[in-house]
């Protein structure tokens, strides 16, 4: 007998979170960025704030740099950063290098769903090396995904995780 599929819970609480787009035009001002507010406005819609000082930065395309304002954010106590670009494999394609030593827990699930359903639309989101994960266990652990530059990456990676937030801080923030 078929047992009812567990529904999706809507998120109970605003959670802080943090946008970080990568991209060396967008930083020069010679590119004005349009994926990054669309992914603000979509979290807005699941309850993760990423509207504050540290709400949407714009971050050269330099391992170094990336990680320092992942570290930045997580420092700010956001529990949520979606990274924004850098996950193919042009030269400076480095989220997943900069975001990788930051995870205690990878979550490769999500990551290939964020695939599969980017594969609906594009043969090209095959070419996104995205990670997804926890920085650690437990209470203040943050979520990290990252998404790749286009708006379609935005919006085909924030549709996948977001119906799964109640679940993941649930989850982290009920663990002692």
């Amino acid at each position: 007998m078929d047992q009812p599929e567990r529904p999706m819970r809507q998120m109970d609480r605003d959670i802080s979170g943090a946008v970080i787009v990568i991209n060396d035009h967008i930083v020069s001002g010679e590119r004005k960025d349009s994926a990054g507010p669309l992914a603000v406005t979509i979290l807005g819609e699941s309850r993760v704030n990423a509207t504050g000082p540290h709400g949407l930065l714009h971050c050269p395309e330099q391992q170094p740099a990336v990680a320092r304002h992942l570290q930045d954010v997580i420092k700010t106590g956001a529990r949520f950063i979606l990274t924004v670009g850098g996950t193919g494999i042009s030269a400076g394609d480095v989220a997943p290098e900069a975001t990788a030593p930051l995870l205690d827990v990878r979550m490769d699930g999500i990551a290939q769903q964020v695939r599969d359903h980017g594969l609906t639309q594009t043969p090209l989101a095959s070419l996104s090396r995205g990670l997804v994960g926890i920085t650690h266990r437990g209470k203040g652990g943050v979520l990290i995904v990252n998404a790749p530059g286009s708006r379609g990456g935005v919006k085909d990676s924030l549709a996948v995780v977001c119906p799964l937030l109640p679940h993941i801080f649930e989850q982290l923030d009920d663990q002692d």
